[in-house]
């Protein structure tokens, strides 16, 4: 009784600029961030789960997945709005241990309890599209051929990937459970496909649009590019692993998966599209026209 006591006491002592101002305890390994707000580092990452996730920044089709940087992650300061990032504060971090040691002790223990059941990430998913201008075949505008692709930093989470196409397109969904996650078509107008990027078991997406009772799968949507050679988007997406559950091994399974209506799991089904080359039918052309840019 009278440890806790002493604690209550040290915590009680605590200045209030040493308080973080998002989960109002001492601040553990704190951030910084350009507009000079201070937090902890976990509370500035759930922060920024919802800001980081709903950000696309197009980029050159050059560009490859690479490994995070969170220097390189923006979102809004919780305490002013304005768009910045954070960077180890290790000075006051040091300075508040010194302070507050039995405190600070405690806090690094209950983070370390959190981690061990579960670890966040963050990965680059770049999402577009290749094009190129071919001779449309007599009597037919199919002359736009290009690629759509879904491309991870980080494969090996990776379970299938959706991809939803204009209904007219047979088939209208294609799945892959391995990469390259990508499709290849040819036709004459645009629109917009959905992709569904679903992780394995063990996995789920730290974001507001994820789906499924384990959060596994994500929306994201791209309109075809036929400017040139086409563009891609690049999203910055949080990702957390739940320890526990990898230990146990999920089941190899050779076809694709999708989500069924009635239940909140994945179900096997057959996988239709076994031609990457496959051309739409010529009935397409005639149904997208409506979506078509001309």
């Amino acid at each position: 009784m009278e440890a806790r006591d002493g604690e209550a006491s040290r915590q009680d002592a605590i200045g209030p600029d040493d308080l973080c101002p998002m989960c109002h305890l001492l601040l553990y390994a704190p951030v910084t961030t350009n507009c000079n707000h201070t937090f902890c580092s976990r509370c500035m990452s759930h922060w920024a789960d919802v800001s980081v996730t709903s950000q696309m920044t197009i980029v050159s089709l050059s560009d490859a997945p690479t490994d995070f940087e969170p220097s390189n992650v923006e979102a809004k300061c919780p305490m002013c709005r304005t768009l910045t990032s954070a960077q180890p504060a290790t000075n006051l971090a040091a300075e508040w241990e010194r302070k507050y040691s039995a405190t600070y002790l405690q806090r690094g223990a209950d983070d370390e309890d959190e981690e061990e059941l579960t670890t966040v990430e963050t990965i680059t998913v770049y999402i577009g599209n290749k094009h190129s201008i071919v001779p449309a075949a007599p009597g037919s505008g199919n002359c736009h051929d290009w690629t759509f692709f879904v491309r991870p930093s980080r494969t090996d989470i990776i379970q299938a990937v959706k991809m939803n196409l204009h209904p007219t397109f047979r088939p209208p969904s294609v799945i892959r459970q391995d990469p390259p996650y990508e499709i290849r078509r040819l036709g004459w107008g645009y629109f917009a496909i959905n992709a569904q990027v679903i992780l394995k078991k063990g996995w789920a997406w730290l974001s507001n649009d994820a789906y499924g009772a384990d959060k596994r799968g994500l929306p994201l949507d791209w309109t075809l590019d036929f400017e040139g050679e086409g563009s891609m988007g690049r999203c910055r997406l949080k990702v957390k692993k739940f320890v526990a559950e990898l230990a146990v091994e999920e089941e190899p399974t050779g076809v694709a998966l999708h989500q069924s209506d009635d239940e909140d799991e994945w179900e096997d089904e057959e996988d239709e599209d076994e031609d990457h080359d496959t051309e739409a039918d010529d009935d397409t052309t005639e149904a997208v026209e409506t979506e078509a840019d001309g």
